[in-house]
């Protein structure tokens, strides 16, 4: 796969682009985005089961970015694109995922034992200076691995089921191009950030159209970095790009 570096206005860009297919079929992308919000926080609620959250993600992405392809070429889009793009990509969408839950529990566990260590340093004591350094390497072990983590699998979805790239290459690409696009990329997360932000404000109510927004510029983000190869799944019929 051939990476191409860009400028970092472009961060905004896919949020423009991923708004303009959303129109196409904004009801539809609003239906996809709540099944997302539905099968998310079912899998938070669940005993022992918030970590199969990463897993759902990565799939759903992979589903997601097959069914944003489709909308782009056709115009139209259906529940029925994204399980199509799950089921046909479903081992390297799932390989990928399996990363994305190894990534979930070092976080689980650091963050955990992190916050354990303030609140004991908070209360002083002769073990202060251990839990703070218990505190600092949790912490530091936590950033690392979420940042890492988000790098690999921002792209990789979409490379796996655009490109037909391998699980390894997918991940090491999205991290590359996450790299070495820091500044669209950063522009990308501080507009993310403040649509969060937005759902919050509006007790989740915008998360109906901002979930599926994030998808759509992912998939922007995608067509912009790395050139384009006919995904799985397409029959001859389907459109060209």
């Amino acid at each position: 796969m051939h990476m191409r570096a860009v400028a970092a206005s472009q961060g905004s860009r896919w949020f423009a682009d991923g708004w303009a297919l959303f129109q196409l079929r904004p009801g539809m992308w609003i239906m996809l985005g709540l099944i997302d919000l539905l099968f998310t926080i079912l899998l938070y609620e669940l005993p022992y089961a918030s970590d199969l959250t990463a897993v759902f993600t990565v799939l759903w992405t992979g589903g997601m970015m097959f069914a944003a392809d489709h909308c782009r070429t056709t115009g139209s889009v259906r529940l029925a694109d994204v399980l199509r793009g799950i089921r046909v990509n479903f081992e390297p969408l799932f390989a990928a995922a399996v990363f994305g839950l190894l990534v979930a529990i070092v976080c689980d566990l650091t963050g955990d034992r992190a916050a354990s260590a303030l609140r004991l340093m908070a209360f002083g004591g002769a073990s202060a200076n251990l839990q703070s350094a218990l505190a600092l390497a949790a912490g530091a072990l936590y950033l690392t691995a979420a940042l890492i983590g988000a790098m690999a699998l921002w792209l990789a979805p979409a490379l796996i089921v655009l490109n037909g790239a391998t699980p390894g290459d997918a991940l090491r690409a999205s991290f590359t191009a996450s790299w070495r696009n820091a500044p669209a990329a950063l522009v990308y997360g501080l507009i993310a950030a403040g649509l969060l932000i937005s759902c919050v404000l509006t007790l989740g109510v915008a998360a109906l159209v901002v979930a599926p927004l994030v998808y759509l510029s992912t998939y922007a983000a995608s067509l912009d970095m790395f050139p384009r190869e006919r995904p799985r799944g397409w029959a001859d019929g389907d459109p060209p790009r």
